[in-house]
């Protein structure tokens, strides 16, 4: 009898401990026309989000990706996917920078969310993909591109702009080689720009293995590492 009140009364602390832990206020970020703002919240309910949107990454990619078997497939459909879902941001609406599954949501972003998106789902999808800003040879302007891996090799997509890139045949081109021939072709699948790429691909980074970074920290047990290494300060190769 005495272990069974003792059990119970453990039993008790432990779930009074839990319930109070998982009541600490936590913050997360939200920004808004480029101004970050900070919002409070109770720890349960940013974990309850946290696997809410892996759950819905997960479904969402099976459902574009369907049966696909190559990585070349894979990303080219989300691709795709992204650039025909995620539309220009509106000049009338604010400028929102949250979550990556509330883009998906609102349907619209800047070119950085856009390839956010499409980085993220990538990553979902079993690729290894991240997005980042090139400057032109001149620092003066700008541009986000995603990089994917695939079969151990680095591709570029703008899928705000619905673009990627091919040899004279048609096939993908990979980072090596359009640094090596310092030439490619535009593929667009959405409206034609004007967008001069090569005064921005003169500075295409060289990429062997990508760090933890938002795109790729979506799922639990990548979050977990990039908590512990940021917590101990630990270098991201």
């Amino acid at each position: 009898m005495k272990k069974k009140f003792l059990k119970l009364v453990f039993g008790t602390i432990v779930i009074s401990l839990v319930i109070i832990l998982l009541n600490i206020n936590v913050t997360t970020r939200q920004g808004v026309n480029f101004k970050v703002h900070t919002i409070k919240l109770p720890l349960y309910l940013k974990v309850l989000d946290f696997f809410a949107r892996h759950y819905n990454y997960n479904i969402l990619v099976a459902e574009i990706i369907g049966k696909a078997k190559t990585g070349e497939e894979r990303a080219l459909r989300i691709f795709l996917w992204t650039h025909q879902h995620i539309k220009p941001q509106p000049e009338e609406l604010p400028v929102i920078d949250d979550h990556v599954w509330n883009i998906i949501i609102r349907g619209y972003g800047i070119d950085d969310q856009s390839a956010d998106v499409f980085a993220t789902l990538c990553n979902y999808a079993g690729l290894d993909a991240f997005f980042s800003q090139i400057s032109s040879q001149d620092k003066e302007e700008a541009i986000v591109v995603s990089f994917v891996k695939i079969m151990g090799k680095w591709y570029v997509f703008d899928p705000g702009k619905g673009v990627y890139f091919v040899d004279a045949i048609g096939r993908m081109m990979d980072l090596e080689g359009m640094r090596a021939k310092n030439t490619w072709l535009v593929k667009n699948v959405g409206i034609d720009n004007n967008l001069a790429y090569a005064r921005f691909f003169e500075n295409l980074p060289l990429l062997k293995d990508v760090d933890l970074r938002r795109s790729n920290i979506q799922s639990p047990f990548r979050r977990l590492a990039f908590e512990v290494k940021k917590r101990f300060g630990l270098s991201q190769n």
